[in-house]
């Protein structure tokens, strides 16, 4: 009966194997904001390193940065409740080496997750899901299952991705976003986060790479606000020399709470940026 069972089991285990080696899934098996992040990680780390790639490193304002216009290769590490940090530190222990990193300024001031730097990483599941692809949280049966259905259910309805985007914004997280933007951290704190940069930014350029920082639009409220405003001024401070690329003043830029670009607006920013990099 155990010899049976372990039989059974093997047969599923290499008929999955083959499925997803050899099936071509290639629709989003996202089932939740952290099994996202961790799928973008996996991605990222096991992915092929290109040297004329670039790379985003972002929260989750940059999380909605589409690819299409960019050239191939390019990653994007806007982790949804994440920091620019996160990112930071991700490159660095991944042994990638991309032509170029742009750094999302809007959010400089939130401590990485330690957490899930260490749940990518981790000793022994590092080295075996690089080896074992079933083993990455992309590949998990209930999310195949589930981004099939999703897949399925988008082609029967005949609609496109964001598609479904309201353009009202939530009031209640616009007041939080205010609250948190009006805000400036200590000088301390300031300093501590500035000094974590600066490593991050030495480290990146002492392995030939270029780093360009980039200011993801809010609404333009929040754009103006005390966080927004000392954001830009100790980058400029800090890296004179280096490129910050920013969109024009008062561009209306449509968010769903102050902070997060709405789908067609965020497409379009991604094309801007793109054009903007060449």
């Amino acid at each position: 009966m155990i010899r049976r069972s372990l039989l059974i089991f093997t047969l599923l285990v290499a008929g999955y194997m083959a499925f997803i080696k050899w099936g071509d899934v290639d629709w989003d098996t996202t089932q939740h904001q952290s099994n996202g992040n961790r799928i973008k990680a996996e991605e990222f780390v096991f992915g092929k390193d290109r040297p004329d790639a670039t790379v985003i490193v972002g929260s989750s304002l940059s999380f909605r940065i589409e690819l299409d216009s960019f050239p191939n290769g390019t990653s994007n590490l806007g982790f949804g409740g994440l920091s620019i940090y996160d990112g930071l530190e991700m490159i660095e222990r991944s042994g990638k080496r991309p032509a170029r990193v742009l750094i999302e300024t809007n959010l400089l001031f939130k401590e990485p997750d330690r957490a899930f730097l260490d749940a990518v990483f981790a000793p022994g599941l590092y080295e075996l899901r690089r080896a074992t692809p079933i083993l990455r949280e992309e590949n998990q049966p209930s999310g195949v299952l589930f981004g099939w259905l999703k897949e399925g259910a988008k082609n029967a309805a005949g609609t496109m991705k964001g598609s479904g985007d309201s353009l009202a914004v939530s009031t209640v997280l616009l007041e939080s976003n205010r609250a948190i933007f009006s805000a400036v951290p200590s000088d301390s704190a300031q300093q501590h986060f500035l000094g974590r940069l600066k490593e991050g930014v030495k480290t990146l350029e002492a392995r030939g790479i270029e780093v360009v920082f980039v200011e993801v639009p809010i609404s333009d409220e929040l754009m103006q606000s005390n966080l927004a405003t000392r954001s830009r001024e100790v980058v400029a401070e800090r890296f004179p020399k280096h490129r910050f690329l920013r969109v024009a003043p008062a561009s209306h830029w449509l968010t769903t709470d102050g902070l997060h670009l709405e789908w067609n607006t965020a497409q379009r920013y991604s094309g801007w940026l793109a054009g903007t990099l060449r």
